[in-house]
């Protein structure tokens, strides 16, 4: 390979050119594939939606996080996934029902690996400012329909972080996305949807950008979401036969709990 080759892969690979440069559509995957969206920051090393975790993932390489949030019962967002923290912590309960001080105290390393201990659930202002100091970009999604108040802390956390050109907000939740567009008009906002096909005028909706199942990700659906100027985002994408078929099928950034072996495939991929 060339030098020339060799830096045109390169810089393809970080998105600093566009994927029009690369070869013709029914070939573009085999040139360039997009850096991904580390799930939950690199949950498949360190415990999800953790400081550690979305530490791994920029170390990897990766600059974009997804972190999903939640609201204590004191209506502070916090990164968490489940409704309950069973799972993710040595605590119980649903996070609605818990005060922030008794979501600081739970450990959320310890049911991941030993050496995680002790580790806390962050809220969405720590992970935003850990985040902000190294260049992050975010997906957030909002894994409940924010009351008036909630929804008023969430923004102003990010207002006051200067975060807003820097987070995408997203949700399955198709009221919740009209409720941010409303409360903040020109923040990025993006649907999350399961199997299944959603025509481009419905996305546009919602935002520029789309998450969809990976399972429902074709070429001719890829083309169809693309020529509407819609920025397709597949979830979740853990191997290397799915890598090579976002690819192929012309999906933009992919969605993984495995940024750094995704990083790592993508180099000898696009060489």
């Amino acid at each position: 390979m060339s030098a020339v080759t060799k830096a045109l892969a390169a810089a393809l690979l970080l998105g600093t050119l566009s994927v029009a440069v690369a070869t013709p559509a029914s070939a573009r995957g085999a040139g360039c594939v997009a850096p991904p969206v580390a799930h939950r920051g690199d949950s498949s090393r360190a415990p999800e939606n953790t400081i550690p975790a979305f530490r791994k993932a920029l170390r990897a390489g990766a600059v974009r996080l997804e972190v999903d949030v939640r609201f204590t019962a004191d209506d502070v967002p916090v990164a968490m996934h489940d409704a309950t923290v069973r799972r993710t912590t040595d605590g119980s309960g649903r996070v609605a029902d818990l005060r922030l001080g008794d979501v600081r105290s739970l450990d959320a390393g310890s049911w991941f690996a030993p050496q995680y201990a002790g580790v806390g659930v962050p809220t969405l202002f720590q992970v935003l400012r850990f985040g902000r100091s190294r260049g992050a970009w975010f997906l957030v999604e909002l894994k409940v329909r924010p009351t008036t108040q909630q929804m008023h802390n969430f923004l102003n956390r990010l207002r006051w972080l200067g975060m807003l050109h820097r987070v995408k907000v997203t949700s399955f939740d198709a009221q919740t996305v009209l409720d941010v567009r409303a409360a903040q008009p020109g923040l990025d906002t993006a649907l999350i949807d399961a199997r299944g096909f959603r025509p481009p005028q419905d996305v546009l909706r919602y935002g520029r950008t789309y998450l969809v199942h990976y399972w429902s990700v074709t070429r001719a659906r890829s083309d169809q979401w693309r020529a509407a100027g819609i920025d397709v985002r597949p979830w979740t994408v853990n191997r290397v036969a799915g890598w090579k078929r976002m690819a192929y099928d012309g999906a933009g950034p992919v969605i993984t709990d495995r940024p750094k072996r995704y990083l790592s495939w993508a180099r000898s991929f696009c060489s």
